[in-house]
């Protein structure tokens, strides 16, 4: 009998050629585990990046929107005290110089991947504001010409909405790539965004105050709409309000009783004073010395949402990096580990057994002087085990985290498509599922309609029962127009009080019948007022119809603007009732 294994058969070489490969696919999952921990890492400095191009563009917005006051202040009014207002608009046109170069250094940082898209737009704004600077700052120079005034101020606002696009665009990528701060900055965009309408509602009364005469009717009107921005914003914000943290909603419970209470009923009453034959019987400057003081909690709540975003996007960086860091250990320690352990594995379990086969031999060949070793072995094997479950529940978690991720992501593009008020498509998304809709040519149904619908007196309704009872009063109608049609037709809210319907019917009579359906349902329809009122209102109707023959291309643009044309004739016909084409 031989008393070894023969060359070929060895278990050394055997073992030898498992180590390899196990040392292998052991090194690449810690490679990539480290490679995962490394993206992660840079993604957080991404939105750190991006943050701060966030922060910088509402803090220059802000600025912006205070030089308005001190500059009023010197080009307009008879102030006893003009050399402090002059020293007060160049302080104020100094801070908001820094905040755009603070802006311009984030936007042209060469370490944000996303931000150099942006420098176009801050360089438009930056001239843009420069230019209606030396075109208010020339009127110092010649006789004061109001209008020429007013459109230097306007040109100033009209920055501000430049500014408000890149903060909007860098929330969007500070989002993707840390959804924990998506609260925070919805509400510090939404509260920079009130923060600008609250100083284009105190320049619209402007004319009026100056003049000491009434409003006018196109100045009524764009106050009107100013408020219900500001209104707007409001019912935006309340939402995000509520998983805030105890002081952020301190904060905002100052916005509601300094601005929302006391500003907008300043407001309201102002308005009132405008509209007489005799107008407003205050001055500019006391409107502004009682307004402007209520407008800083709208800074402190933006300022402070932005504090909390940014300390949690440090905190997210310094965990990505303690992570990065501690895979790159823990990828040692399991080198080491795995060495130790094989190692361990060729004492416990190859030399074993290779002294196992000794004696088999040498029982077989007649040694019977052959011993076992007397040495006990443990259960090496299943700690190897145990550590590559270790590896495999860190994976497990990032997978969780990446699915995570992408949830939130496909909860933005949602928001981003729907109307937040009535939960219909917005305008946008309408357009994009009619183009698909119109280039499908396999349906049955041949004719194409349209249906523009628009509240009749819907400013009647928010004047007499409130902007809240319209607000009821769209859903309203949103909700009828959904129970009303079928699930593939597309409804979408396409701006105000107008709706659109696109659906694929047999003949034009079958659209027809469905839009006086609507009507009928909404006659039979109230609204209640949150003070118990209960009030029905009307629809116009205007329906566009295109016949699909052949090879023919259908433009939704084409059927918008028929049915714009019909509605228009609805109005001009006495309202409430529908419209569409002779030879439907």
């Amino acid at each position: 009998m031989p008393r070894a294994a023969p060359p070929g058969e060895s278990i050394h070489r055997r073992f030898r050629t498992v180590v390899t490969i196990v040392y292998v696919v052991m090194v690449g999952l810690m490679l990539w585990q480290f490679a995962q921990q490394w993206r992660g890492y840079w993604d957080a400095r991404e939105a750190q990046k991006e943050f701060r191009v966030v922060r910088a563009a509402l803090q220059a917005m802000a600025a912006v929107s205070n030089e308005r006051r001190p500059t009023v202040a010197v080009l307009m009014l008879e102030d006893p005290e003009p050399r402090r207002w002059r020293e007060v608009m160049h302080s104020a046109r100094r801070t908001t110089d820094g905040n755009m170069d603070e802006l311009g250094g984030a936007v042209r940082d060469p370490a944000c991947r996303n931000c150099g898209a942006l420098v176009p737009s801050w360089q438009h704004a930056r001239a843009q504001l420069a230019e209606a600077r030396q075109r208010l700052d020339a009127t110092q120079q010649a006789a004061r010409n109001e209008e020429d005034l007013f459109a230097g101020f306007n040109q100033i606002v009209s920055v501000i909405p430049q500014l408000s696009s890149i903060a909007q665009t860098s929330a969007t990528g500070v989002i993707r790539e840390n959804a924990d701060v998506q609260s925070y900055l919805l509400v510090a965009r939404l509260s920079g965004v009130l923060r600008e309408q609250a100083g284009v509602v105190a320049q619209q009364f402007a004319p009026a105050l100056l003049r000491q005469r009434p409003l006018t009717a196109q100045e009524a009107r764009d106050i009107a709409g100013t408020m219900g921005k500001i209104e707007q914003l409001r019912q935006m914000l309340q939402p995000s309000v509520r998983v805030l943290p105890p002081a952020l909603l301190l904060d905002y419970a100052e916005v509601e009783q300094r601005y929302y209470g006391e500003a907008v009923r300043l407001l309201d009453e102002l308005r009132q004073q405008a509209a007489l034959p005799e107008g407003p019987s205050i001055t500019l400057l006391q409107w502004s010395d009682r307004y402007g003081p209520l407008v800083p909690p709208i800074d402190r709540f933006r300022d402070n949402a932005l504090a909390l975003a940014g300390d949690t996007i440090d905190r997210s960086l310094r965990s990505h990096l303690l992570y990065l860091l501690a895979s790159g250990l823990i990828a040692l320690a399991l080198t080491v580990l795995l060495l130790v352990m094989l190692w361990r594995f060729r004492m416990k379990v190859i030399l074993p057994f290779s002294e196992a086969q000794r004696f088999i031999l040498a029982v077989a060949s007649g040694d019977m002087a052959a011993e076992l070793p007397r040495e006990h072995y443990g259960s090496e094997v299943r700690d190897l085990f145990n550590a590559l479950n270790v590896l495999k529940e860190s994976v497990r978690k990032r997978h969780q985290l990446e699915r995570e991720r992408t949830r939130l992501i496909g909860e933005l593009q949602t928001m981003a498509e729907t109307d937040p008020l009535t939960g219909l498509l917005n305008r946008r998304a309408f357009e994009s599922r009619a183009r698909v809709l119109l280039a499908d040519k396999r349906s049955g149904e041949a004719v194409v309609a349209l249906m523009m619908i628009d509240i009749d007196f819907f400013k009647r309704v928010n004047d007499s029962y409130g902007h809240d009872s319209g607000d009821k009063a769209l859903v309203t109608l949103a909700t009828l127009c959904r129970d009303t049609v079928r699930s593939e037709d597309i409804v979408a809210r396409f701006g105000g009080e107008e709706f659109v319907i696109l659906l694929r019917v047999q003949a034009a009579t079958q659209a027809r019948a469905l839009a006086e359906t609507l009507r009928q349902r909404l006659h039979q329809t109230q609204v209640t007022c949150t003070d118990g009122q209960m009030f029905g209102f009307t629809a116009s109707v205007g329906i566009a119809f295109r016949v699909r023959t052949g090879d023919t291309s259908l433009r939704v643009d084409e059927l918008l603007r028929e049915a714009d044309d019909l509605l228009y004739r609805a109005k001009e016909n006495g309202r409430d009732r529908i419209e569409m084409a002779a030879n439907a």
